[in-house]
């Protein structure tokens, strides 16, 4: 059975793309294996949704099916990059309630990049095990997970289960998650505010201590493909950038930033 020597951890359809596609494609290119496994790609499990959630489907541009729609951005992204893609079993944070009290978990923007609600923390084990069942090998392959920046509640809990399998033995590094870690980036959902859960606060936590960064330097094809990738999810323009051509800017200029005059992405490893 084929192995993966590289495995990207995308909470949703479009986290490796928007934070590690240059990195993925340099290593694509060089004929490496690499596997981009969507955590939150399955559909709801219901019929009806949260206003916050239908919200968020008209922001999407309300297609007919989201989450078909989603998928196939995410595998127009992944072609352009020459990944791999994984889905895995678990539904986004907007779709998701408690199992007794029916309650919706995350109905605000506030709710959504605050804490994870008790009753969903178990989901952490639960994508680990799920990871760990993925075509990979302990000494060999490396797993690449969101080190929390803008605290999303579903980074949260795929870095939670990206440290339970550290704990393991397994290899994993963290990427910073773009466009939360970019200082430029219109923090959107406070309007007028910066990002109070910046880069800096995530290192800041205590689980965090003694990491260090590993800026990795990419090169133009890179950068072009990174950009070209991101322009694939189409649903998700409006909501991040506004518009393809700002966010090709905002690729480009985070990019020159972190490598200090030369592209670059930046990992941290423990």
């Amino acid at each position: 059975m084929k192995s993966y020597r590289h495995l990207y951890l995308s909470p949703h359809y479009d986290d490796t793309a928007l934070s590690c596609g240059g990195l993925a494609h340099r290593q694509a290119q060089a004929g490496e294996a690499v596997l981009s496994a969507t955590i939150c790609a399955a559909p709801p499990s219901h019929e009806q949704y949260s206003a916050y959630a239908a919200a968020m489907h008209q922001i999407w541009g309300d297609p007919g099916d989201i989450i078909a729609t989603r998928r196939a951005e995410d595998q127009a992204a992944m072609a352009i990059l020459g990944l791999e893609a994984a889905y895995l079993d678990f539904t986004d944070c907007i779709y998701r309630a408690d199992p007794v009290t029916g309650q919706w978990f995350y109905t605000s923007d506030t709710e959504l990049f605050g804490e994870v609600r008790p009753g969903d923390l178990p989901l952490a084990q639960e994508i680990a095990a799920a990871v760990a069942a993925l075509p990979i090998l302990k000494a060999v392959t490396t797993i690449y997970a969101p080190l929390t920046v803008g605290h999303h509640v579903d980074h949260q809990l795929t870095h939670r289960a990206a440290r339970q399998l550290l704990t393991q033995g397994y290899r994993v590094v963290f990427y910073e998650e773009f466009p939360y870690a970019d200082p430029n980036y219109p923090y959107r959902h406070r309007p007028g505010e910066s990002n109070p859960y910046n880069l800096a606060f995530a290192l800041a936590e205590p689980d965090k201590a003694g990491m260090h960064p590993d800026p990795i330097e990419l090169v133009e094809a890179d950068l072009v493909a990174k950009v070209e990738s991101i322009r694939a999810y189409a649903s998700q323009m409006r909501l991040l950038f506004g518009d393809a051509a700002s966010m090709a800017e905002y690729v480009r200029g985070y990019a020159w930033q972190v490598g200090q005059g030369r592209p670059a992405e930046r990992l941290w490893r423990v």
